[in-house]
């Protein structure tokens, strides 16, 4: 009898693992997605020489817990996060990076001992190295360059001049950077909060900030000084500035928009008859004669509000369109541009004709762009990707280089260059060719 119970003991424990799979057989969950843009089976085969040479009587090959962390780190995330994921704690998952995978990174590409201090360069040390892969763009598309932060992109725009690169983060800092080469020339530390927008001067001599405290600032680009402290506005108010560097606009929390001179800070005139409460979203046309708002509306249970269109200077409403939370126009003034959740609309602004209604099928974040020669419109989404449409509604590129959602997006003034920014502080520069 003993043995007929032993039987059935030993039997159920040998089928156990055919009816209920390990994650140790599967290292690279919950981060998959790292094999997507890495090179992960040669990682693992030299990092496990790596670790050979570092520790000659361990176990050879990598074990389960170190192939996860290192895709976790290939993914973009930090320790914190990787800890976070796993339901471990944060300090045990940083020791046990700094013991194990930092030292086999180090001897894997050559760098002293105990040089590895920050998790993103061990990031930036592999892609040195050649264990990135070519991002999964379309034809036509080329990652020049990689540069971080050390929190997520808010913010960013490219000079008019195409000289410069400016990135504001949740870190506070907005820096500037070399379009050409990627070199960081400088960084400012004018704001005490995440950096919402920057915004060049159309001389490409200074730059407009603001931070989500709500101050907005003028900065000169020559010296990094402050030249103008512009606005103090509502931490949930929203700012644009019109293209010809004239008017401030100012989304109020009562679903007003204030107009005011950018330099001397006049009130020009209050825009009113938003169908909404929460202006999320500001758009000046490049003719300087029409605005659009769109947002949230706090009557509704905070639904979408409707999207509406002034003229200027007049300030009558001219008309409404759908219910997107975020918009921009086009360069000749023609066409809008509404997105929300998966959906992107673009309307003949003159008559107010809904001209395509694009399904994504995947959640679209804030980020989007116009290219400023009128060509294409680009949008930042929750998979990491940055996705590329013409104006007549034809995808024509899909650039795959982030770990995490993209939270901006900025367009080079021929259109050749687009800048994303990502959750996780990491900026692509990507080099375009757009056909007609």
């Amino acid at each position: 009898m003993l043995g007929f119970w032993l039987g059935i003991r030993l039997g159920t424990r040998s089928r156990l693992p055919q009816m209920i799979p390990s994650t140790l057989d599967r290292p690279e969950e919950p981060f998959a997605r790292a094999s997507n843009g890495w090179d992960i089976q040669k990682l693992y085969s030299d990092l496990a020489n790596a670790k050979q040479e570092f520790a000659p009587h361990t176990r050879r090959g990598l074990t389960p817990v170190e192939k996860r962390h290192l895709c976790g780190l290939l993914c973009g995330y930090s320790p914190a996060e990787i800890a976070v994921f796993l339901n471990k704690q944060i300090k045990g998952v940083e020791v046990d990076l700094s013991k194990t995978l930092y030292r086999y990174i180090e001897l894997l590409t050559n760098r002293p001992r105990n040089a590895l201090k920050n998790w993103r360069d061990a990031i930036d040390w592999l892609e040195i190295a050649g264990y990135k892969t070519q991002p999964k763009t379309s034809t036509g598309a080329i990652l020049k360059a990689t540069l971080h932060h050390s929190d997520r992109i808010l913010s960013a725009a490219i000079s008019p001049d195409g000289q410069f690169l400016a990135t504001g983060s949740e870190d506070s800092t907005v820096k500037i950077w070399s379009l050409h080469s990627g070199e960081l020339r400088q960084t400012i530390f004018g704001h005490s909060t995440a950096v919402l927008l920057v915004a060049f001067s159309p001389a490409s001599k200074t730059l407009l900030t603001r931070s989500r405290a709500g101050t907005v600032k003028l900065w000169n680009l020559q010296n990094g000084e402050l030249l103008k402290r512009l606005a103090d506005v509502h931490r949930h108010e929203s700012v644009a500035v019109s293209p010809d560097w004239q008017i401030l606009a100012i989304g109020t929390t009562r679903g007003t928009i204030k107009l005011q001179h950018l330099n001397s800070g006049q009130l020009l005139q209050v825009l009113e008859g938003y169908q909404g409460d929460d202006i999320s979203a500001i758009a000046l046309s490049p003719n300087g004669k029409m605005l659009v708002a769109s947002g949230l509306n706090a009557a509704s249970g905070f639904c979408r509000a409707t999207v509406t269109l002034w003229e200027l200077p007049g300030g009558e409403v001219r008309r409404t369109f759908g219910s997107e939370n975020y918009v921009a126009i086009s360069s000749d003034s023609q066409i809008l541009v509404s997105h929300g959740g998966q959906t992107i609309k673009l309307w003949n602004l003159q008559t107010g004709e809904l001209l395509h209604s694009l399904q994504t099928g995947i959640r679209i974040t804030s980020a989007a762009a116009i290219s400023p020669d009128g060509k294409y419109f680009a949008v930042g989404c929750f998979d990491g990707t940055v996705r590329l449409w013409n104006l007549r509604g034809d995808l024509l590129h899909t650039l795959d280089g982030h770990s995490s959602p993209v939270s901006a997006v900025a367009i080079g003034l021929l259109g050749e260059t687009i800048v994303s920014g990502g959750e996780n502080g990491t900026v692509k520069l990507w080099q375009l060719r757009i056909e007609d």
